[in-house]
């Protein structure tokens, strides 16, 4: 009657074991199907594919054209992926950082010359018309950036080494400086070697960045208030190396993750969906994405290592 008894206790443990394994996998799930992303191509020309690696990339979302900075040299892409253009090599503007696309059509180039940040607005072919003045900053600050986004009549200038963020009219009127580690509750240790790296506002003026070593994405809303998300781990949802971030349309957060070697998205409230690229020497793999960009038409653009330059994906969005 004893062995009967263990015999049955033993079932019913196994059984709730196997119960609440079931629910904690259902429950850690992604939410597959509502967001799906398909491999397009990768940007190239009519010489072959672009191979540079980790090439900083900006799209215009008015056009849908896409400009790849490497070395200096700034190329531009059709919607379709094709090379149409190239300027840089003949610039006076030093070591160009970064650019964006102004609501006239017009490129905002960011570059480092004579050890200062300078700020160039160019036409679309690349043609300097002028210099844009960071005007009235505070006493006492130095304006310096390496990053640079237009949102909404807004030129949004991060240095992503000081944590830091300069707001400008479309003219470099002074608005705001933001320090993005400011509302964070950090150890010291933590503080030390919390640099940004991905850095992305959305069309409702959200500033997303990730800090690498805390694992984390986080969000500063225009009123200030800051909420992050992520944790460490191998399981699906989680970070293994942050590193790029952007927001799609309907205010999805796509994350790309070195060691991963994958694209996490995450809904608006920052739960997990899905995962895609993984490393692999098939077209839609990824080896070690880097930065991550999203045009009008929700299509990714992703750069990567081992000279795979980089990859288009196209999302769909489960009705």
């Amino acid at each position: 009657m004893r062995r009967i008894a263990c015999s049955r206790r033993l079932r019913v443990t196994a059984l709730r074991g196997a119960l609440v394994a079931c629910a904690l996998f259902a429950a850690a799930e992604p939410l597959q199907g509502q967001i799906k992303a398909a491999y397009l191509y990768g940007l190239a020309s009519f010489s072959g594919p672009l191979r540079d690696d980790t090439a900083r990339i900006s799209v215009d979302r008015e056009r849908n054209e896409s400009y790849v900075i490497y070395q200096n040299i700034v190329r531009v892409y059709s919607p379709s992926g094709m090379e149409v253009f190239s300027f840089g090599d003949d610039l006076d503007l030093g070591q160009v950082l970064d650019l964006d696309v102004d609501g006239q059509g017009d490129l905002v180039v960011l570059s480092y010359k004579d050890s200062r940040s300078l700020v160039t607005r160019c036409n679309f072919r690349g043609e300097p018309v002028g210099p844009i003045e960071i005007k009235n900053l505070p006493e006492g600050v130095v304006f310096g950036a390496n990053r640079v986004v237009y949102r909404n009549g807004l030129l949004y200038f991060a240095s992503l080494n000081s944590a830091s963020v300069f707001i400008t009219d479309a003219d470099g009127e002074f608005r705001e400086r933001v320090d993005l580690l400011s509302h964070m509750t950090l150890e010291e240790r933590q503080r030390t070697g919390a640099e940004v790296f991905g850095f992305d506002v959305d069309g409702a003026a959200n500033v997303f960045f990730t800090v690498p070593v805390l694992f984390k994405v986080f969000k500063r809303s225009p009123d200030g208030g800051v909420t992050s998300f992520g944790t460490s781990g191998s399981a699906p949802g989680k970070f293994g190396v942050v590193s790029g971030v952007a927001a799609d349309s309907r205010g999805n957060v796509l994350v790309t993750d070195k060691l991963k070697c994958a694209v996490i998205v995450f809904d608006k409230d920052f739960n997990f969906v899905t995962e895609f690229g993984y490393r692999g020497s098939r077209p839609e793999n990824l080896i070690v994405p880097e930065d991550i960009v999203i045009d009008s038409r929700d299509r990714v653009y992703v750069t990567q290592m081992r000279r795979r330059g980089v990859s288009v994906f196209a999302l769909d969005h489960a009705r």
